[in-house]
């Protein structure tokens, strides 16, 4: 198949895709569109035709999308979702209200934040919420593409032409599970980690260059690990006895989980987490009270944390 891109693929073609790759086969895309399987496999290979790549690989009756297949179809959902934005959009233009509100929230945020921090402002809040769950990185893109309204993220290095709305700072814990030996009264030790496993996010994320920093400091090399690209995978990893769990506090303390205590460290490992905007906001009018609720609630998880900026 040729690489050169022919076209702008049209709406049909990416809902029929979408389809076959949600149900799994032509046939049952066509079920689901209401329209003959032809009909999909003429829209599909019209699509693949228009993007110059190959979306799935067949075997016979089996189809199953390919490496660029997969990629597309996530972009390709971001695209749709705006699209079926558009038209309560423009009612809510003709009726000068404000039609929906996007935020981006990295996994920590949305486990433990996002939900409760809308529950104080509901009463103010428009018709439509849009939560999307992603990367510290896709929460800065989005607000200076200004694709988003809020975004609630660790605190970025570089947050340039991003408006920080609040800055909380608190402190990396610790999660064993209940009953085990480490389940005590007093401070962890990192040199707990000379013998025990541990479970914290893996490298390449600010809070895994600040655990890392802390165990040079102190000459440990833990003895084995369990990195992971959710902070809540690895409290739940010590849950099942697999070791202890290094976490952010909103995690750790905003997500109940059952058979896990929350230790704190003898080390003081910063972690910082922030709501930030754009300039050109549909709730500017109601910042401050968004502002009062993210406040309310991290106080409310985290005891003694740190307000830092607004």
């Amino acid at each position: 198949m040729s690489t050169k891109n022919n076209g702008r693929p049209d709406i049909r073609s990416m809902e029929a895709f979408a389809a076959v790759v949600r149900y799994g086969s032509m046939t049952a895309a066509a079920q689901k569109l209401s329209v003959s399987q032809p009909a999909v496999t003429r829209m599909v290979r019209d699509l693949e035709a228009r993007v110059g790549f190959a979306l799935f690989e067949r075997n016979g009756p089996k189809i199953s999308p390919t490496e660029k297949g997969i990629k597309f179809f996530e972009e390709s959902q971001r695209v749709m979702a705006n699209l079926s934005q558009l038209t309560e959009r423009a009612h809510a233009i003709r009726d000068e209200r404000i039609a929906a509100i996007d935020i981006v929230a990295t996994p920590t945020m949305s486990a433990g934040l996002v939900g409760p921090v809308l529950s104080r402002v509901s009463d103010v809040l428009p018709d439509f919420v849009h939560v999307e769950t992603t990367t510290s990185e896709r929460v800065l893109h989005a607000l200076r593409q200004r694709t988003a309204d809020l975004g609630f993220s660790a605190y970025p290095g570089d947050h340039d032409q991003l408006k920080c709305l609040a800055r909380f700072e608190s402190l990396v814990v610790a999660v064993v599970k209940k009953g085990s030996r480490l389940d005590g009264d007093g401070p962890i030790p990192l040199s707990i980690f000379n013998t025990e496993r541990l479970a914290t996010i893996c490298n390449g994320y600010g809070i895994r260059d600040a655990i890392n920093r802390a165990f040079e400091k102190q000459k440990i090399k833990p003895s084995s690990e369990i990195a992971t690209n959710s902070s809540l995978s690895a409290a739940m990893a010590a849950r099942a006895g697999l070791g202890v769990a290094l976490c952010d506090p909103v995690t750790a303390l905003g997500v109940p989980i059952d058979g896990v205590s929350i230790r704190p460290l003898s080390a003081k490992i910063s972690y910082a987490w922030g709501l930030f905007a754009n300039d050109e906001n549909p709730l500017k009018d109601r910042l401050n009270l968004l502002v009062d609720a993210c406040t309310a609630e991290s106080e409310k998880i985290v005891q003694n944390v740190n307000r830092l900026c607004k």
